[in-house]
C-alpha cells in the first residue's frame, strides 16, 4: 500500500484527483467486492486495466485496476476488490455504499507490457481484476489460472467458467506452483508465447524460473508485477 506524508498526498490528489460516485457494491464471492463507479476520465480516457488509487487515510493509499469500462460516456468503471487482507484499506473499502462520493487518483493509462498472442495469466485474488481486464482483450484463447480462498473457488468459477481457480493452500503460491509444474509436464504450454504473472512477489520469482528453466518461455516474454510480498509492508 503506497505511503507518503499527508502534504505529498494532498499534492498528488490536487494533480490526479478525479471526482467519483459509487453506483453499486456487491459481493460476487466470499472475500471479494465488486464496485461500480462513475468517475471523470483522465487524459486519454478510461481503459480496462487502468491503474487507480484511493486515499484511505491522509498518509496511505491503495491501488486497484479498472476491470471494465462502460456507460454512454465511457465513465462507468467496474473494479474487483480482494478483501482478504486485514488493514485500513480493506476497512475503508468495506464502508463504501451506493451514492457515496469520493476522489480517486489516476493519470493517463500506462498499459502493462505483454508479449505474444497466446498468453498465460497467473496470479492470486488481488490480481484477478487486472488479469481479467488483460485476458478479455487478449487475442487468442488465453490460459488463466488464479489462486483464491477455497470458499471463493466455486462462485468465481461460475462467473468465469473459462478460467481455472485453485484453492489457496497454507503457503501463498503453493497451489499455483504445483499446477504450473504439472502443466509444463503435460504440454499445456506448447503454443505459449507470452506470460503475465501478478501478485505475490516470491511466488512470481518461482513461476518465472519454472517457465524459463523448462524452456516454455524465454525470460523476455514474461512480464511480472508484484502486488505484495511476505513480511514486507507497503508492497
Amino acid at each position: 500500500m503506497p505511503q507518503a506524508p499527508a502534504v505529498i498526498g494532498n499534492l498528488v490528489e490536487a494533480t490526479l484527483g478525479r471526482p467519483a460516485r459509487v453506483l453499486g457494491v456487491r459481493e460476487p464471492a466470499p472475500g471479494f467486492l465488486e464496485l461500480e463507479l462513475h468517475a471523470t476520465a483522465p487524459p486519454g480516457g478510461w481503459q480496462p486495466g487502468h491503474e487507480i488509487q484511493f486515499r484511505v487515510t491522509p498518509t496511505l493509499a491503495r491501488r486497484y485496476s479498472v476491470r471494465t469500462v462502460g456507460g454512454p460516456d465511457a465513465e462507468h468503471l467496474g473494479i474487483l476488490v480482494d478483501t482478504g487482507a486485514a488493514g485500513p484499506g480493506t476497512a475503508w473499502i468495506r464502508r463504501l455504499y451506493a451514492g457515496r462520493r469520493l476522489t480517486l487518483l489516476a493519470g493517463r493509462q500506462r498499459p502493462l507490457r505483454e508479449s505474444g498472442t497466446r498468453r498465460l495469466y497467473l496470479g492470486d485474488g488481488c490480481a484477478l481484476g487486472t488479469l481479467d481486464a488483460c485476458a478479455t482483450r487478449s487475442g487468442d484463447a488465453p490460459v488463466v489460472t488464479v489462486e483464491v480462498p477455497a470458499d471463493a473457488v466455486a462462485p468465481l468459477a461460475d462467473r468465469w467458467p473459462l478460467y481455472r481457480f485453485l484453492p489457496l493452500g497454507e503457503t501463498p503460491g503453493e497451489a499455483l506452483q504445483s499446477w504450473l509444474e504439472r502443466a509444463i509436464g503435460d504440454g499445456t504450454f506448447a503454443r505459449l508465447d507470452g506470460a503475465l504473472l501478478l501478485g505475490h512477489a516470491q511466488s512470481l520469482l518461482r513461476q518465472r524460473r519454472a517457465l524459463v528453466d523448462s524452456r516454455s518461455l524465454p525470460r523476455h516474454a514474461i512480464t511480472t508485477r508484484p502486488y505484495w510480498a511476505t513480511d514486507r509492508e507497503g508492497l
